[in-house]
C-alpha cells in the first residue's frame, strides 16, 4: 500500500531541508576549526572537545539500539580499529593540517575521500573498475594537485605544501574506515555502530589529553565555547543524523548531488568569514575535484557508496552514500 501523496511529500521536503543543513553546517566547520587554530586552540584538543561535547549523544544512540547485539570478537576489532582511524586519524589530521593552510584547501583536499575509498576498493578487488571510475579518479587527483601547488597563490614549496600534504592524511583514514566497516554493514544497526565506533574513537584521543586540554576548557571564551559547540554538537552528531534523514528521505542518488556543494561552498565562506584569498587556480582545482569525484561515483551504488553509509553515520547500507564531513 503506497503511503498518501501528502506524507511522501512532506517526507521529499524534510529530507531536503535536512540534507541542505547539514551542507552548510558542514562546508562552515572548516572555517570554525580553521578559526579555533588560529585563536591558539590545540589541534589536539579541538578535535577532543568536539566529541567529548557530542559522546553523550552517540550514548545514548548506542543505548536506544541496544548495543550491537551478537557482535563478535573480530567485528569488535573492526569496530575498535574503524573508530581509531575516523575519530583520531581523520580529525587530528585535519585539524593539524589546517593550521598550516587555508580551511577552503582543507575542504578541497578532504573531498577526496570517495576517491581514496574507491582506489582501494580497487587494490582490494571490492569494485569492478570502469572507465568512468578511471577518468574521474584522475581528474580530482589533477584537481587536487591544482589546489596544492597553487591554490593560495603561493609559489609552491615545503612549507605551502606541508598543510594539505598533511590534510591529505584524513581521507585516507577515512577511506581506510570505510573498507574496514564493509563487513558489517547490513548485519548492524548502522546508526548503532556508528554511535559504537564514535565512543571508541573518543577513548583513543584520551593520550591526547594534556595540562593545555583543562587550560583550554577552563579559559575559553564565549566566542571558542560555541564554536565548539557548533562542531560538537551541530557538525559531528546533529549533522550525521541528519545526513541519514536526508538519505533515507530521497535515497542516495539524489542526496549525493548535495554532497557537492560543500567544498565550494567551503571555500566561499572561508573567503567572506576569514578573508582567505580564492584565486583562479583554487576555483579551477575545485571545479576538477568536484567534476571528477561526480563522475567516479556516478549514478551508481558501488562499495564507495555503501561503506560510506557508516560513514555518513547512520544510514543502512542500500541507502548509504559517501560523505566526509569535517
Amino acid at each position: 500500500m503506497q503511503p498518501p501523496r501528502a506524507f511522501r511529500l512532506e517526507v521529499t521536503s524534510k529530507a531536503h531541508i535536512s540534507l541542505l543543513a547539514v551542507v552548510v553546517v558542514w562546508a562552515g566547520s572548516f572555517s570554525v576549526i580553521k578559526e579555533l587554530l588560529d585563536e591558539g586552540m590545540a589541534a589536539g584538543d579541538i578535535a577532543i572537545l568536539r566529541y567529548a561535547i557530542a559522546a553523550p549523544g552517540f550514548a545514548y544512540i548506542l543505548w536506544r539500539a541496544k548495543g550491537l547485539p551478537g557482535l563478535t570478537r573480530s567485528d569488535a576489532t573492526r569496530v575498535a580499529v574503524a573508530g581509531i582511524l575516523i575519530v583520531v586519524g581523520y580529525h587530528v589530521f585535519l585539524n593539524v593540517g589546517t593550521r598550516h593552510t587555508t580551511a577552503g584547501v582543507a575542504a578541497l583536499v578532504v573531498a577526496l575521500a570517495p576517491a581514496m575509498t574507491l582506489v582501494l576498493a580497487f587494490a582490494m578487488a571490492l569494485e569492478r573498475v570502469r572507465m568512468r571510475h578511471v577518468v574521474g579518479l584522475a581528474v580530482a587527483f589533477v584537481g587536487v594537485a591544482v589546489v596544492v601547488a597553487y591554490g593560495t597563490g603561493e609559489s609552491l614549496s615545503l612549507a605551502s605544501a606541508k598543510g594539505p600534504l598533511l590534510v591529505l592524511a584524513a581521507p585516507l583514514a577515512f577511506a581506510l574506515y570505510n573498507v574496514i566497516m564493509k563487513p558489517l554493514l547490513g548485519r548492524y544497526d548502522l546508526l548503532a555502530l556508528t554511535a559504537a565506533t564514535s565512543l571508541v574513537g573518543i577513548v583513543g584521543l584520551v593520550p591526547l589529553v594534556r595540562a593545555s586540554t583543562v587550560d583550554t576548557v577552563v579559559d575559553a571564551s564565549a566566542g571558542q565555547v560555541g564554536w565548539l559547540l557548533y562542531l560538537g554538537v551541530l557538525a559531528t552528531l546533529m549533522g550525521y543524523i541528519l545526513w541519514s534523514v536526508g538519505l533515507r528521505g530521497i535515497g542516495p542518488t539524489r542526496a549525493v548531488t548535495y554532497t557537492y556543494a560543500i567544498s565550494p561552498l567551503a571555500v566561499t565562506i572561508g573567503a567572506v568569514v576569514l578573508d582567505e584569498p580564492v584565486t583562479i587556480w583554487l576555483a579551477f582545482g575545485a571545479a576538477l575535484v568536484v567534476a571528477g569525484i561526480a563522475t567516479a561515483q556516478g549514478t551508481t551504488l558501488g562499495l564507495a557508496e555503501r561503506v560510506k553509509s557508516a560513514a555518513g553515520f547512520g544510514q543502512r547500507p542500500a541507502d548509504g552514500n559517501e560523505i566526509a564531513g569535517p
